[in-house]
C-alpha cells in the first residue's frame, strides 16, 4: 500500500510539474497566454512576459504567435522561433537609411511596434529592440530598448 501511494505521490508531483512547464509554441494562442500571464512589455504586435525566469518575447497576429524567442536573464537566447535574431552594436548608422537598405542588412523587420504609425523593430541577439521611425521612406529615429527592463538604452537620429 505504501509503494502505491508514493507512487500515486511522484505522479501526481510530474503531472503538477508538466502542466506548470510553459513551452509556448508559434501558432498557440496568444489569448490563452494572456489568460495567465501578464505581459510586462506590450508594444503593437510584440509583447514580453516574465515566466520561471526567463523573458519570453512573443510577436503575435493578433490571434496566435508568429514569432518568438526566449532570453535568460544574463541576456543568452535559449530559444527562437520563426525568428533570426540580429547583431547592432551602434544605432547611429541605421539613421538616414530607407526600408530596402535595412533588409538587405537585416532582413524583413521582426515585428510592427506602432499603434496606428507603422514603426517596425529587430530584436538583437544581446535581448534589446531596435525601433526604427520613418519620415520620407528614411529612418529618422532609432531607439534601442532593453527587453528585459523596457528601458531605453539609446537614441540616434531625430526624436
Amino acid at each position: 500500500m505504501k509503494k502505491i501511494s508514493v507512487l500515486l505521490l511522484i505522479i501526481m508531483f510530474l503531472f503538477c510539474g508538466c502542466i506548470n512547464d510553459s513551452e509556448w509554441k508559434v501558432g498557440e494562442s496568444i489569448s490563452k497566454i494572456n489568460k495567465e500571464y501578464v505581459p510586462y512589455i506590450s508594444m503593437g504586435t510584440l509583447s514580453g512576459y516574465e515566466n520561471k525566469n526567463n523573458y519570453w518575447i512573443v510577436i503575435n497576429n493578433g490571434d496566435s504567435i508568429e514569432k518568438l524567442v526566449v532570453f535568460s536573464s544574463d541576456r543568452k537566447s535559449l530559444q527562437t522561433q520563426n525568428l533570426n535574431l540580429i547583431e547592432c552594436e551602434d544605432i547611429n548608422k541605421l539613421a538616414g537609411m530607407n526600408l530596402a537598405q535595412l533588409e538587405e542588412i537585416y532582413g524583413s523587420p521582426h515585428a510592427d511596434i506602432g499603434s496606428g504609425f507603422y514603426i517596425p523593430a529587430y530584436i538583437t541577439k544581446d535581448a534589446c529592440l531596435i525601433c526604427l521611425e520613418f519620415e520620407n521612406d528614411v529612418v529618422f529615429s532609432v531607439i534601442k530598448r532593453d527587453l528585459l527592463t523596457n528601458d531605453i538604452i539609446e537614441r540616434a537620429g531625430e526624436y
